[in-house]
């Protein structure tokens, strides 16, 4: 009994030396799963991710994997990074031209890399940017009268340095332009079956609204029709557009161009403001329905000015709503929907008296709303050149610089690609051994 009670004892001591101090945890002991995880949501920033694939070779060969951005959860639709905004400019000095301001030092855009000089005619100052989508711009081409015609179109990603020309349809050419837009197929960072982004230059489409006077009818009378050009995917070869023509209703008479007042986009709707009808609106879906409606308001939605806006995507449909210098804010998750909610709502009065060059004067009339963006919207007294903006999340107000009435006040953002093309490797790529590495390396 002695000898097994010493024994034990020995065997309890040398289990005692035997067993170390646990050494501490890192992030090398998170196994390949869980970590695939953590990196995916870095992806809200495209700049995130570069920074974590260049730790080291295993965050590398996680990120590079052909479906790593493939999972579905909720972090993978990345959020926009604007690199920044377009300006149709106008100077007594250099005229009309393009001009791109980079949105933040912090991003060190290099502004050569959106240089619109590679335009048909070799001279951006012959276009005007009308639409912006991720990373496509919509021009049409500058003449005399252009919005009372079928306009020439051009969509072009500045950042790949490629355009595609819209070929107009004849028998509509003389017919007068309400406007034109850009619309993409999918989200934002759509991926393929093998774990590449999708081409962006071949998922756009273009929505030019005409409006078509009815023959044999005085005053002007007539309604609005919708062509949609797109990409024929059933070509092997080239790039051939589509053309739908989009239906109307027979109800719909409009009295006249000169009467629809574009006021914004929201849910894959556009919409416009009728001078002869100030309780209802013109909207079109060119997602779902794809036909031109009548869009009542209720009684309680009324302004002298007023915008559809679509905030950070967030799938509903922002009234504002300008009444002297009172601002209100609705929202509703459909646009036929009598269940406005008022969100928000200020007195610019007060909102702007710690503003410099503020004057209780300017808003003893009416005030105008100048341009609109999804975080902001730029206002002005109707009698005086003193701008200023609100933000829609915060709703703090800021003096703005650029001129009232200026295109300038007008920016169409311009986003970075997704998923981002990484140039990481200077030397002769070791797996194929032909040129350098385009993506991120793990040779």
């Amino acid at each position: 009994m002695a000898k097994e009670k010493d024994s034990g004892v020995l065997n309890s001591m040398e289990l005692v030396r035997k067993v170390s101090p646990a050494r501490p945890t890192t992030l090398h002991d998170i196994p390949d799963k869980l970590l695939k995880i953590i990196l995916l949501y870095l992806l809200a920033s495209p700049h995130w991710l570069v920074r974590a694939a260049a730790t080291c070779k295993r965050w590398r060969r996680i990120v590079v994997e052909r479906h790593f951005f493939m999972c579905d959860i909720p972090a993978t639709n990345p959020s926009s990074l604007v690199a920044g905004h377009y300006h149709n400019h106008t100077s007594p000095v250099n005229g009309r031209r393009l001009i791109f301001v980079p949105s933040s030092s912090a991003l060190a855009v290099n502004s050569r890399h959106f240089s619109l000089d590679f335009l048909p005619g070799g001279d951006s100052g012959s276009w005007e940017i009308v639409d912006s989508h991720h990373t496509l711009l919509l021009l049409v081409k500058k003449k005399t009268g252009w919005r009372r015609c079928f306009p020439d179109l051009l969509v072009c990603e500045p950042i790949t340095r490629r355009c595609q020309l819209i070929p107009r349809v004849e028998k509509m050419k003389y017919h007068p332009c309400i406007g034109v837009f850009l619309d993409m197929h999918g989200r934002r960072g759509a991926i393929t079956w093998n774990g590449h982004a999708t081409d962006t230059m071949s998922r756009f489409r273009v929505i030019c609204v005409l409006y078509h006077e009815f023959k044999g009818v005085s005053g002007n009378i007539g309604t609005a029709k919708a062509f949609v050009f797109e990409e024929d995917w059933r070509r092997k070869r080239g790039w051939s557009v589509r053309q739908q023509q989009v239906t109307h209703k027979p109800q719909i008479h409009l009295h006249g161009i000169e009467s629809l007042h574009f006021i914004g986009r929201a849910t894959f709707s556009l919409f416009w403001a009728m001078e002869d009808d100030y309780s209802s609106l013109l909207a079109y879906n060119f997602r779902w329905s794809k036909e031109f409606e009548i869009v009542p308001l209720p009684d309680h939605i009324r302004g002298s000015a007023w915008r559809v806006i679509d905030i950070s995507n967030n799938n509903l449909v922002h009234v504002v709503c300008l009444q002297g210098d009172n601002l209100r804010i609705f929202a509703t998750r459909t646009y036929d929907s009598t269940d406005w909610v008022l969100q928000k709502s200020l007195q610019l009065m007060e909102a702007t008296r710690g503003l410099a060059g503020h004057k209780d004067d300017y808003f003893r009339g009416s005030t105008k709303i100048i341009s609109t963006s999804m975080s902001s919207i730029v206002f002005s007294p109707a009698k005086e050149t003193w701008l200023f903006s609100i933000d829609f999340e915060t709703m703090e107000v800021a003096k703005c610089k650029c001129k009232a009435h200026s295109s300038a006040c007008v920016a169409y953002p311009c986003e970075l690609p997704w998923l981002p093309a990484l140039r990481a490797c200077i030397v002769r790529c070791s797996r194929s051994g032909r040129g350098r590495c385009s993506d991120i390396c793990i040779c």
